[in-house]
């Protein structure tokens, strides 16, 4: 419906809308426009108010009940609640049935298990008779489980009996539901159908205004094209003009182009003579400059030369003097660089001199330049600088008396005149001058009380005046003869109307009285006459401009500013002085005129008036002047906004015009003023008065006590109500219905027609309800008709509106006259600006009666072929009550075309004639129409006249048609549809065009059985000049040329041919199936379909069968046939074979797979947009909360302010409350809007995004499915088949395979990890157990049994949990698990079911080895902790560090803490067993069962490429040295990577030695020995004595000397007494000493030591090197002994014995 309105108001307004409503035309004319819809959307046929007014109710035509809009939501709501329970009805019957369904299967079921129960029971019971034991046991197995079947089933037939009686129940509910809108839906069925009939009605409305306004369009058009074509030959003809004038120039400035030729070609020889002269000097310049660069360049090679020897020399000269200082034992770099640093210092003085002797020169000339620049200056104004001299002069002494000077106040030149009273003599120069320093004081009085009101003053004039007074001259005597411009002058401000009496300083009463007696003889005098050349200038002696001050339209608080030139029209100099201005006007008019002085004629001066309204009325007065020649004034002018309203014509006049007919005349009412008003226009019925019966009027239905007000604007408004209460103007209906036209929208531009105003109260009536007072049967109607309707005038459809100011608006007077006679009728303009008058227009038109008439005045044939006959009927009518004879003209133009029939005939009194029309336009009738036909758009416009006897004027009508023609035309004329195989079809687009302009059917006839057109097999229907695109579809059936003709037929039986030809290809294979039809597969699905390729060629006899051959040609040999298929680029197909040979006779099967995905463009476009609008709502949410985190600060804030003025008076905190209630104040926000963002590109998007994923995600949800077909060619050749690509194939040979490929939306979508489809576990240690989890999604509107593919039995995936039905939109989620067994990628996809589509997920991990290195310092994989004193500890560190690419978990374990410790200790120890391995690395302990050794962290996690390190600390109990224990290292609590040994020693005292034989087991016993004695002795005499032996190796003549080491220690200790006694080394520990005694006996027998005494750092092991070289003669056989005490020196001194053994070993 908002449609409808919507292209009604479009095509005519409301008007529009009434008619199609489905209103019909009255008896009258008038058009019933009410559509039954009020603002309320019910209709009304007026209120109880209306009624009062009925008297005489008529009866009137039944109104149609149309449906308004609230009863059409109200049967929508219907409708769909009464579809809501038929639904319901259903689901619950189906519901219904299913249940007893149900309960039918399970009670069949049940029967069943009782039959099969009674069954098995007889078996048991042959059974026992039998004694078959096994089988009666079996037997009550199954008896058992059959019962247990029976009573499950029993419990389910309840289940479903009691669902049964409740939606049995359910059911009979919802049917008494819907029983009770069984009338109401017959109801709606009824109003559905009516609703639907009212709809047609209003599209074939609205269908007829469209043809009428095509048909006005196309007339508007046949115009333009006219026009267009008169100004395209116009311009012809005025180009054809110019080329011509061109012409005719060019002949007559030829010759002087000619000698301008000439001389420039002069000119030009002597630039060429000039420019190579140039050219030379340039060349000789150049050649100069060469040689002097070649000059300068072998100088600067020489300099340059110089400057390196000199260098050099330097260099020389330096180094001799390094030398001499060296020599002398000094230090040559510090000398050197001191030399040099002197010498920088000296260059830094000498620069620093030279540029302050610079900058003083620069500083004296400028303070001589500024000495000449003054002297100049003093010369040029010498009144600047005080001379002493002249200061004596300017000493002032006492005042004296002296006479008054009067000065004559006149423009000219200055008239004194001198007077004595009283023995004194007066001198009027002096008082005037006395008079003119008076009137400057006040004048500077002024000009400081205005100077702050007047920040903009009015430039300073040039004149000022000569005098100065005496009190100027005191205050400045400097002061200099004349201003600068850069002075402040004060502008000349307007003195005061009244006379201020002039008051002299020192002045006596007589003083004062003879002054002013002297200004008044002066006033008196101040007029003259101006006489010049013997004549008196008479008149205003300046002009101004403008000649009025004129401030138009203001607006009451603006500023309105003029400025006024004045201008000397005098004959001589004159003088201009304001004097004031009109009293009313001193309040607003602000005056800034500075006098000029003197000017002379033609001179001007400027005023500047500025006008401050404070009141909304109009102001005039005068700004008066005094000249020379008498005063003059100026007229100004303050008038307010109003309005200029006029029309563009009084008196419109129709002329004559026949009866029947509508005539429109429009009139422009303009307003020019600036004020807007609201106007109506009506019509006025006759100037006398209207009678008691009266009605109605052209105001609207009026009551008869408003029709005497109807001639009076202020009577505009009228009320409806019988008791007439107090008459409202018309200004307030005005602005009602001006309102209610705002309102509704339409207002008066849109066509609004006003002719019922029906303001009842204030209450306008709603939209297009204009008429339905009128139409209304309870309203009353007077028995007379009005008289405004009898003449045929009324107003146009613009009746009342709003004229903007300084626009127009176009109002239109309708006549159409129903009887004849001349019609004088008057409309009235009236306004609501109560001081503009209202506007009368008078109408004049004459109507006439004609005896014959056409009921068609223009007879239209509508379109019309060539060639072709139509025919119509004139009807003639006649009113007359006289036969007359008719005689039809056609013009001569159209006689060879068209023919009336008859050409004479008689009309018989008040009946018709009919005449027959013959229309039958043929080839030539564009050149014999002439004018009446337009060849370009086909129009024929023809005037046919009917003479009729004892009757001047005829009778035209018109016969109007559009001639089209009937061709056809194809887009070509012959198609060579080139080689086809008989298996394929070769399809060729040809385009036919309708050249008519009517539609024409077509039709291919007499086709071929090898040849097709479509669609629709060649037939159709061409519309008006459309083109359509035709496919010829050729489908040879054996091989062979073919040429044939294409025929197209119109229905008027008109041929057109096309010229067809191609060839019939046999080729060597053939394909099973030529078309491949895939099921309905999803995004990202896999579907195969499998064809055979077949070589049936195994014969060359064409005369058997048919052989494969081109055309006519050659037949294919015998043989292997290869094939290659070519998928197109893009396409989601795999083929496979794609290559391959056939034998003769076989075939080979081909597999296509079809796996569509969604194109990667639009998935990056999606994740753009997606990616765009997630930017875009985060600055939106940013943007909210800053603002309101503004809008809280300022809310504190001003809530702080309350609350620091607590002290206000309750009147007053009320007065501010309820001021600010009503007027808040705006907070000012500081942010302007959402920040911009920059939205990502589609290059930034890759698949490993997020972004992707969740597009492709998004992306198909919103898919819809779509249907792609593709041909795939397949090349065919002779012989083997060589690389893809390169197959000698023939291209007349080619098979084609057609693979049609629809594809649906996938039924499950993975909705984790943004829609990602991989589920990637990473790199995962082996053995380690990863669980992961997906989320799937049911995106159909189905319920969806899951099932999945079973993954690799042997591989590292599981998935942990069911799978389950899935509802609609519902998810589920897949818990799988990763444990790798392998160091390698794995990789499987995981495919789950849904009977529909497939999802594939693909599961992929990578197991690691997990690699951890040790960096610590070991030999043969042990870790030596070195030794340390008993009870104290030592701390080493190494490092652990992940060369693997994944986290590590690791836990270090102490083998001494296992619990295989024990176990491994009962085996022998080393130095019992033979092979001296230990399988325990488990040594001492401590005695007290704390751990000898402890690893700081022992577990943790080790990150990717991380390094982490571990702190070893060893802490003994008591002195051994064969502390030792196990670490092994466990990845992930599983897998050992390292283990190594670690050992260490505990010592009583600082110093030990190490690395002799062993003299005991390493194995320490467990009987503890106390030791007795002091420490001392206890170190003196308790160490045990070290044994070393050496092996010398005898060789054939001599003997290898034996080498050993033995290490002496000492050790680190915390001791704080050790610390302070004693050397200490740098990190603050106690060092030891070592000697040797009593060595010369062993040195007699080849021993040596080295060192013999030494000392020993904390912390370090220092080898003593024991040689032993065998002395000349010794026996190899004999072992040589030797003893030798060694002295430990250290917190004790300690001595011990090393015991040395000798002997000779061979190799």
């Amino acid at each position: 419906m908002m449609e409808d309105q919507n292209y009604g108001q479009m095509y005519g307004g409301e008007e529009y809308m009434g008619v199609m409503a489905g209103d019909d035309f009255d008896d009258n004319g008038i058009i019933d426009c009410d559509d039954g819809d009020d603002d309320d959307g019910m209709l009304d046929l007026g209120s109880e108010e209306e009624e009062s007014v009925i008297e005489e109710p008529t009866v009137s035509a039944p109104e149609v009940e149309t449906i308004s809009k609230q009863e059409q939501l109200r049967m929508i709501h219907l409708r769909s609640h009464l579809n809501q329970l038929t639904e319901t009805v259903k689901h619950h019957r189906y519901l219904t049935e299913k249940t007893r369904e149900e309960q039918k299967q399970c009670r069949n079921k049940i029967e069943t298990l009782e039959s099969e129960r009674d069954q098995v029971f007889t078996e048991i019971q042959g059974a026992e008779s039998d004694d078959n034991t096994s089988a009666l046991y079996r037997l009550r197995t199954q008896h058992e489980r059959i019962c247990t079947e029976i009573e499950n089933e029993q419990k389910l037939e309840t289940l479903i009996s009691e669902r049964l009686e409740k939606e049995e129940y359910e059911l009979a509910k919802v049917d008494v539901e819907r029983g009770k809108f069984l009338l109401q839906e017959d109801e709606l069925i009824k109003r559905e159908q009516q609703l639907a009939k009212e709809k047609t009605d209003m599209a074939l409305n609205r269908l007829q205004k469209e043809e009428m306004k095509a048909r006005k369009g196309e007339e508007i058009l046949r115009k333009r094209e006219k026009n267009y074509v008169e100004a395209i030959q116009a311009q012809h003809k005025q180009q054809q003009m110019c080329l011509e004038n061109a012409q005719k120039s060019h002949e007559k400035h030829s010759k002087y182009l000619k000698e301008t030729v000439a001389k420039h070609k002069v000119r030009q020889e002597e630039e060429n003579i000039r420019y190579k002269e140039n050219m030379q000097k340039k060349m000789d310049m150049l050649l100069k400059l060469k040689g002097d660069i070649t000059a300068n360049r072998e100088n600067l090679k020489a300099l340059h030369a110089r400057d390196k020897a000199m260098e050099k020399e330097e260099k020389q000269k330096e180094e001799l003097e390094r030398r001499r200082i060296l020599s002398e034992g000094g230090n040559p770099d510090e000398v050197m660089l001191i030399r040099k640093r002197i010498q920088d210092v000296e260059r830094a003085k000498t620069d620093f001199h030279l540029d302050q002797k610079s900058k003083q020169a620069a500083i004296m000339d400028k303070i001589l330049l500024e000495e000449d620049r003054m002297r100049k200056r003093k010369k040029q104004l010498p009144n600047l600088w005080v001379d002493p001299q002249k200061e004596k002069t300017k000493i002032v002494g006492p005042m004296k008396k002296k006479p008054l000077r009067v000065f004559k106040e006149m423009d000219g030149t200055s008239l004194f005149d001198e007077t004595e009273a009283g023995g004194v003599r007066f001198d009027m120069a002096e008082i005037e001058k006395m008079a003119e320093d008076a009137a400057d004081r006040e004048v500077d009085a002024l000009t400081k009380d205005s100077e702050v009101e007047k920040p903009t003053p009015l430039p300073d004039s040039s004149d000022s005046s000569d005098a100065e007074s005496d009190e100027e001259l005191k205050l400045d005597l400097a002061e200099p003869e004349f201003e600068g411009l850069w002075d402040q002058h004060k502008p000349y401000k307007v003195p005061k109307d009244s006379e201020s009496t002039l008051k002299l300083p020192g002045a006596t009463k007589m003083d004062r009285e003879i002054m002013t007696k002297v200004l008044d003889k002066h006033r008196s005098g101040i007029i003259l006459k101006q006489v010049a050349a013997g004549r008196e200038f008479q008149g205003c002696p300046f002009y101004s401009k403008p000649d009025v001050i004129h401030f138009k339209d203001f607006v009451v608080g603006h500023t309105y500013k003029k400025r006024v030139t004045l201008t000397n029209v005098s004959y001589t100099v004159n003088y201009c002085r304001y004097i004031n201005i009109t009293e009313r006007l001193k309040d607003f008019i602000e005056i800034v005129f500075d006098p000029p002085g003197q000017m002379s004629a033609g001179l001007t001066c400027e005023m500047l008036v500025t006008f401050k309204p404070m009141i909304n009325e109009d102001l005039v007065g005068e700004v008066n002047f005094l000249s020379q020649t008498g005063p003059f004034s100026i007229p100004l002018h303050c008038s307010t906004k109003k309005c200029d309203l006029s029309v563009d014509t009084s008196v419109i006049e129709f002329g004559t015009t026949v009866i029947g007919e509508t005539l429109k005349r429009t009139f422009t009412l303009t307003n020019k003023g600036a004020l807007g008003t609201k106007f109506e226009f009506f019509k006025v019925t006759g100037s006398k008065q209207r009678s008691e019966s009266a009605a109605e009027t052209s105001l609207g239905r009026l009551t008869t006590a408003d029709t005497t007000q109807a001639n009076s604007p202020d009577s505009a408004s009228v009320m409806v109500k019988k008791d007439a209460k107090e008459q409202p103007p018309a200004k307030k209906a005005l602005d009602e219905l001006d309102k209610a036209s705002q309102d509704v929208g339409g207002g008066s531009e849109e066509g609004h027609q006003a002719e019922g105003l029906s303001a009842v109260e204030g209450e306008q009536p709603a939209e297009g309800e204009e008429n339905v007072m009128a139409e209304s049967p309870e309203l009353a109607v007077s028995d007379h008709e009005d008289y405004g309707a009898l003449d045929g005038m009324k107003v146009g459809a613009m009746a009342a509106g709003e004229l903007e100011p300084f626009s127009s608006v176009k109002l239109e007077i309708i006549w159409q006259p129903t009887i004849p006679g001349k019609v004088d009728t008057e409309f009235l303009i009236s306004f609501s600006d109560p001081l503009s008058e209202s506007i009368s227009v008078q109408a004049l038109a004459n109507a006439i009666d004609v005896p014959v008439w056409v009921e068609r005045q223009t007879i239209d044939l509508r379109i019309c072929m060539y060639d072709r006959l139509y025919q119509d009927t004139v009807i003639v009518n006649n009113r007359a009550t006289t036969a007359l004879r008719l005689k039809f003209e056609v013009c001569k133009e159209l006689r060879n075309h068209l023919e009336l029939l008859p050409k004479t005939g008689y009309i018989q009194a008040q009946s018709q004639f009919s005449a027959q029309l013959k229309f039958l336009p043929r080839q030539s009738l564009f050149e014999e129409a002439g004018k009446y036909f337009d060849k370009e758009t086909g129009v024929l416009e023809a005037p046919m006249t009917i003479r009729v006897a004892d009757q001047t004027a005829p009778v035209p009508f018109t016969v109007q048609a559009v001639v089209t023609t009937s061709d056809m035309e194809f887009d070509t004329t012959s198609i060579d549809f080139g080689c086809c195989t008989i298996y394929e079809s070769v399809k060729t687009t040809i385009k036919l065009a309708n050249k008519s302009i009517l539609p024409q059917e077509y039709g291919f006839v007499g086709l071929p059985d090898y040849l097709e057109v479509q669609p629709d097999d060649g037939f159709g229907t061409l519309l008006p000049l459309e083109t359509i695109d035709l496919e010829v579809i050729f489908s040879p059936k054996k091989a062979r040329d073919y040429k044939f003709e294409l025929n197209c037929k119109s229905l008027i039986n008109r041929e057109f041919k096309i010229q067809c030809k191609g060839v019939g290809v046999h080729p060597p294979l053939e394909l099973s199936h030529q078309v491949v039809h895939f099921a309905a597969t999803a995004l990202y699905d896999v579907s195969t379909a499998s064809l055979h390729v077949v070589n049936s060629h195994t014969s060359t006899n064409e005369f058997t069968h048919p052989v494969p051959r081109i055309g006519k040609g050659d037949i294919a040999p015998v043989g292997p046939t290869s094939f290659e298929f070519v998928v197109p680029e893009g396409a989601p197909l795999t083929i496979s074979p794609s290559v391959g040979t056939i034998e003769p006779g076989k075939k080979t099967r081909i597999q296509i797979r079809f796996t569509p995905s969604l194109p990667e463009n639009s998935i990056k476009k999606e994740a753009v947009r997606m990616g765009t609008k997630m930017l875009e709502l985060k600055a939106e949410r940013d943007y909210q909360e800053q603002l309101r985190k503004e809008k809280e600060e300022q809310e504190q804030a001003q809530a702080s302010s309350k609350n620091a003025k607590p002290g206000a008076k309750d009147k007053g905190g009320a007065k501010g409350a309820a001021k600010g209630k009503s007027s808040p104040v705006a907070p000012n926000l500081t942010v302007a809007g959402p920040r911009p963002i920059t939205p990502p590109t589609l290059e930034s998007i890759t698949r490993s995004t997020p972004s992707y994923t969740a597009a492709q995600g998004s992306l198909l949800r919103q898919f819809r499915g779509s249907f792609r077909s593709y041909t795939i060619p397949c090349y065919v050749a002779s012989g083997e088949c060589s690389n893809p690509g390169e197959l000698p194939y023939s291209i007349h040979n080619t098979l084609y395979l057609e693979v049609h490929c629809p594809i649906v939306k996938p039924t499950l979508v993975v909705i984790s990890d943004n829609g990602n489809t991989c589920l990637d576990f990473g790199e995962v240690s082996l053995g380690q157990n990863i669980t992961k989890t997906i989320t799937i999604q049911n995106i159909s509107n189905k319920h969806v049994e899951l099932r999945s593919s079973i993954p690799d039995t042997s591989g590292p995936f599981l998935m942990l949990n069911a799978l389950r039905l899935l509802p609609p939109e519902g998810t589920h989620t897949l818990l799988m698990s990763f444990t790798p067994t392998a160091g390698r990628v794995f990789q499987e996809v995981f495919k789950i079911y849904t009977g529909i589509s497939v999802l594939h997920v693909t599961l992929a991990g990578k197991g690691v080895n997990p690699v951890v290195d040790l960096s610590m310092p070991m030999e043969n994989g042990v870790f030596n902790m070195g030794a340390v004193l008993v009870s104290e500890y030592v701390e080493k560190t190494f490092k652990m560090q992940n060369s693997s690419s994944l986290s590590i978990d690791y836990c270090m374990k102490l083998e001494s803490l296992s619990l295989l410790r024990h176990t491994k200790g009962q085996e022998l120890p080393e130095f019992v067993k033979r092979d001296k391995k230990a399988k325990s690395q488990v040594g001492t302990q401590n005695n007290s069962g704390q751990n000898v050794f402890d690893l700081v962290p022992s577990e943790g996690t080790i990150p990717p490429g991380g390094t982490t390190e571990v702190t070893v600390t060893f802490a003994p109990d008591h002195p051994s040295d064969y502390y030792s224990d196990g670490i092994k290292i466990e990845l992930f609590g599983k897998e050992e990577s390292h283990s190594f040994k670690i050992v260490g020693m505990a010592k009583p005292r600082i110093m030990f030695v190490h690395s002799g034989d062993s003299r005991f087991p390493n194995v320490e016993s467990l009987a503890d020995v106390p030791s007795e004695g002091t420490e001392e002795e206890e170190g003196r005499q308790g160490m045990e004595p070290v044994m070393l032996t050496l092996e010398s190796i005898a060789k054939e003549n001599e003997y290898v000397p034996a080498s050993r080491d033995l290490h002496i220690g000492c050790v680190r200790t915390m001791a704080v007494s050790q610390k302070k006694e004693g050397r200490k080394d740098a990190r603050g520990s106690k060092n030891g000493e070592f000697q040797f005694d009593n060595v010369q006996p062993i040195i007699a027998k080849g021993f040596g030591i080295e060192p013999q005494k030494g000392m020993v750092e904390a912390g370090v092991l220092k080898p003593v090197t024991f040689t032993w070289t065998p002395p000349v003669g010794h026996d190899p056989n004999q072992i040589v002994d030797g003893t030798v005490t060694l002295t430990l020196k250290g917190d004790v001194t300690e001595q011990l014995k090393v015991m040395l053994r000798a002997m000779v070993v061979s190799e």
